[in-house]
């Protein structure tokens, strides 16, 4: 047994020398490296010529004692500071390694890091000892450097928080690649985490970045906490302007749970972007980004107009950003996110305010949203060319959803009643209006039940249960089994459960329900 402790031992002061060594190689390679900010080029750890301070020229000052233990000194690259090596140890993985060592400089408690900066050192001390941080702005990065190689956590933490609140647009890219550069897992974290919360504003970087990075800074944009929202998507009736203005905000309701949404209340998060007493829209979400799409009246030197619009919600930032307009000026469309675009589909001209009537057609013309280059193009049109769909005022027309790479249109035959479903897959060659229609109605693929709705899954049809009567209206969503709409009859907005479909009535909502937009959106 005893030969095995000390193989075990052996071992341990074997691996223990080995990590230091490679510790000390890595920053040979890498640790002479600072970080380059600005334009001139000049490096960032000009600290050594700053004015005097007292630590450099009074001993005293780099004295750091904790506890009645051992003390150990530390040269570093001008001065040599006195520290508690218990206390160092609780807040340094590599000084508490080297406590436990049986190294030469264990044995006489002298550490030598002269390719450490003295300032930077000097700044980490007075973090461990004293909870001082004093960090200029500009040397962040060669803080997080040394604290990184020396593995002292919290004072990289605490470097890494300062750093969140000075990314910027203009220095986000040289921060990212100097966290490439010394391999600092957690500064890496930090400047995607600014990336992701700014994801589409700074297309122009993001946009040039790996597929796999981009993907990560997108499943990044998922991990805050969901709340439903809701918004009054369209509003063509004239009330008061308290009425009128409440309407125009975006409604959260906290809590991601069933049990929160029952108990929460409904909150204005943000202000509709545009000052207009009617307007229609129709929303997406893309990326955690809301799309506001459609357009609203202004008045003009004759009267009034409806101006087209486009804008974008950050709920992390609470900010909107307008955006390309559509191409179509649509009315009662649908729009679908499928593989990073958003897809506009159906509706009728825009400017026609009265209801439709048999003679109103929709639009066959299908748009897809790019939304890293802003930008709106034509794709394969709907095969509207023997029959048309329905027009109604309830919902958007055709309906329309996504799953995976297919995008799922439901529309009622105008002529038989029929309920029909078409499937298109977005990533094959769009066809583009006035191509081939066969060529159209081979990437639509058509899929038929005549009688009552019918939904699809599992490679199954199956009938829809009847459930309680209600005056459902608006543009609903889905979260697991879970369908939320506005319901106009009882004034409230419902959650019904797919496989019991029992109905659970949310929290009144601020204002009366008419014709809302719901979806979920993380904070």
């Amino acid at each position: 047994m005893r030969t095995l402790r000390q193989c075990l031992w052996l071992l341990l002061l074997w691996f223990t020398a080995w990590l230091q060594y490679g510790v000390e190689w890595a920053w040979r390679v890498f640790g002479s490296r600072t970080l380059r900010l600005d334009p001139a080029g000049q490096r960032a750890d000009h600290s050594e010529s700053r004015k005097p301070e007292p630590w450099r020229t009074d001993p005293a000052w780099r004295t750091y004692s904790g506890r009645e233990g051992p003390t150990v000194t530390v040269q570093t690259s001008t001065h040599a500071f006195q520290a508690d090596l218990g206390r160092l140890s609780e807040a340094s993985e590599y000084f508490r390694a080297l406590s436990r060592s049986r190294m030469r400089e264990t044995a006489e408690s002298l550490v030598h890091l002269e390719h450490v900066p003295s300032h930077v050192f000097h700044n980490l001390l007075e973090f461990t000892f004293l909870g001082r941080f004093s960090v200029p702005e500009e040397e962040l990065g060669l803080h997080i450097q040394i604290g990184s190689y020396l593995l002292v956590q919290p004072f990289v933490s605490e470097c890494l928080s300062s750093l969140a609140s000075v990314l910027t647009p203009e220095n986000c890219e040289a921060y990212l690649a100097f966290a490439r550069e010394i391999c600092c897992l957690e500064m890496l974290e930090a400047v995607r985490r600014y990336l992701s919360t700014n994801l589409l504003e700074l297309a122009h970087l993001t946009g040039r970045l790996d597929p796999e990075e981009r993907e990560e800074l997108i499943r990044l944009r998922l991990g805050g906490a969901r709340r439903l929202c809701a918004l009054r998507k369209e509003n063509l009736t004239s009330g008061s302007q308290s009425d009128t203005a409440a309407a125009r905000h975006l409604y959260s309701l906290a809590g991601e749970e069933e049990e929160e949404e029952e108990g929460g209340a409904w909150r204005a998060e943000a202000e509709l972007p545009f000052e207009a007493d009617k307007w229609c829209f129709t929303t997406a979400v893309l990326h955690n980004y809301l799309y506001l799409i459609g357009g609203y009246r202004h008045r003009v030197r004759r009267g009034y107009e409806f101006k087209m619009a486009s804008f974008r919600y950050n709920p992390f930032t609470h900010s909107w950003v307008s955006t390309a307009p559509l191409i179509k000026h649509r009315r009662h469309f649908s729009a679908a996110a499928c593989e990073g675009s958003v897809f506009a589909l159906g509706g009728w001209y825009l400017d026609s305010l009265v209801a439709p009537d048999s003679g109103t057609a929709l639009y066959t013309a299908v748009e897809r949203y790019d939304p890293w280059a802003d930008s709106w193009a034509f794709v394969s049109s709907l095969p509207l060319t023997d029959f048309r769909f329905a027009v109604s005022l309830s919902h958007d027309v055709p309906l329309a959803t996504a799953l995976r790479r297919r995008v799922y249109v439901l529309g009622t035959v105008q002529r038989t009643g029929e309920k029909l479903v078409l499937q298109y897959d977005v990533t094959h060659k769009p066809v583009l209006p006035g191509g081939d229609r066969q060529a159209v109605r081979d990437w639509w693929d058509q899929l038929c039940e005549r009688g009552d709705i019918a939904v699809r899954g599992s490679g199954r049809w199956g009938r829809v249960r009847a459930t309680e009567k209600m005056w459902l209206a608006g543009q609903g969503t889905v979260l697991n089994d879970q369908v939320y709409m506005s319901d106009v009859e009882h004034n409230s907005i419902v959650r019904l459960d797919l496989r019991s479909l029992a109905i659970h009535r949310l929290p009144p909502f601020p204002i009366h329900t008419s014709y809302e937009a719901l979806f979920h959106l993380h904070f």
